[in-house]
This record gives C-alpha cells, sequence and structure tokens, in this order.
C-alpha cells in the first residue's frame, strides 16, 4: 500500500480542491451560455412579434381610410348611402347611384369635387334651385315690407305673428290691431293705433319704437 506523507496529502487535496473548482466554473459557465442563448431567442421571438403586430396596425389603417360612405338622393335612379374609395368625386357617387333621371340639373353640381365621409349628394330638377332662390327671395322682401328698413315693425303690413313680436302684444291685441286697418284703412301715424281697443298709453311708451307705418 502507497504511503504519502503529510505534505504529500496537502498537496492533493489542493489539486484535488482545484480540479473540483474548474468543474464547477464549467458547468456554470454551461448553464449561464445555454440561459443566455434562450433569453436572446425569447427576446428577439418577443421583437419579431411586435414588430409584425405594428406592421399589421399601420398596413390596416390607411385601408380604413381608403373608404368613406356618402348619401346620393334626389333626382337620381337609385337614392341611397353608397361607400366609396376615398378620393372619388360627385359623378362618381352618382354613377354608382344607377346615374341621373330626365330632367335633372346636372350644372348646378360640380361634378368634380371631391366627396367626403358623410357627404349628402342632393341632385335637384331642372328649374328646382331656381324656384327655391325666388321664395327665399319672396320671403326676404316680406320680410322687409313687413319690418321696414330700419328693423321696426310696419303695423300697416305686419302679419298676426310678427304683431305679436312686440313686447306686450299678444294674439287679441294682434287680432284688433289687424281688424282695426282692414275696417279704417292703414294707420296714419303710429299714435293712431292707441285707438285700438286695449292699446292705451302704457302700451304705446312700451312699443312706439319698434313701430312703424311705412
Amino acid at each position: 500500500m502507497v504511503s504519502f506523507s503529510k505534505r504529500e496529502k496537502i498537496m492533493i487535496a489542493i489539486i484535488v480542491v482545484l480540479l473540483l473548482l474548474n468543474i464547477f466554473q464549467y458547468v456554470t459557465h454551461t448553464n449561464t451560455s445555454e440561459n443566455l442563448g434562450q433569453q436572446i431567442k425569447l427576446d428577439t421571438q418577443t421583437i419579431d412579434e411586435q414588430s409584425q403586430e405594428k406592421v399589421d396596425v399601420q398596413t390596416d389603417k390607411p385601408y380604413e381610410q381608403q373608404k368613406c360612405v356618402v348619401y346620393v338622393c334626389g333626382n337620381v335612379k337609385k337614392p341611397g348611402v353608397y361607400e366609396l374609395l376615398s378620393g372619388s368625386r360627385v359623378n362618381d357617387a352618382i354613377e354608382v347611384a344607377g346615374g341621373v333621371l330626365p330632367n335633372s340639373d346636372i350644372n348646378s353640381l360640380n361634378l368634380a369635387e371631391k366627396i367626403q365621409d358623410g357627404q349628402k349628394i342632393y341632385i335637384p330638377k331642372i328649374g328646382e334651385m331656381q324656384t327655391q332662390s325666388n321664395l327665399a327671395s319672396e320671403v326676404a322682401q316680406n320680410s322687409t315690407s313687413s319690418s321696414g328698413q330700419s328693423g321696426k315693425i310696419n303695423i300697416n303690413t305686419a302679419s298676426k305673428e310678427e304683431l305679436k313680436t312686440l313686447d306686450r302684444i299678444g294674439d287679441k291685441l294682434a287680432e284688433r290691431i289687424i281688424e282695426y286697418r282692414q275696417k279704417h284703412g292703414p294707420f296714419k301715424s303710429i299714435e293712431e293705433i292707441k285707438n285700438v281697443n286695449g292699446i292705451g298709453d302704457k302700451i304705446f311708451e312700451a312699443i312706439k319704437d319698434s313701430i312703424t307705418v311705412q
């Protein structure tokens, strides 16, 4: 049996310890490398997935903005709500609605105008726009004749509703004013309105700055 001296035993023990340390470091380094590799792989996969989601969102968003909805009505064959590509023209919307009917006033529209989401496209008949313009003009003239250029109410031409806009003038007094001028003719002066039953000095003072006879 081999016999070792005390010094040799110490040297052998040191060698064994160093060997064990080297083995431990090797195993630890290997596990760390594997874990690091797996972590890098997972991080790379996560980044790829996030990048793909971002690309999908960026790809889908413009697609949603490529279309808009318009309402085509009036003198067309198929009035209704239609979905068109963004950047389409009024003429495109009319074509989708089947085209215009006879007697359509196409000249009143800008067929080259770009459509907008939620837009209403109305195709009028020939003469319809002129009729509406004439009606608006008549309303304006009637308003001017009853109110006067000064903004006052002309008690010789004002309707019942217009007279009721005056301070302290209700349904009954408005009717009496109209009955008075129908019976006696136009008022010669604003003071003459005091001859109407129910209109005294107090009411006259309240309305005199708001009425006229011209």
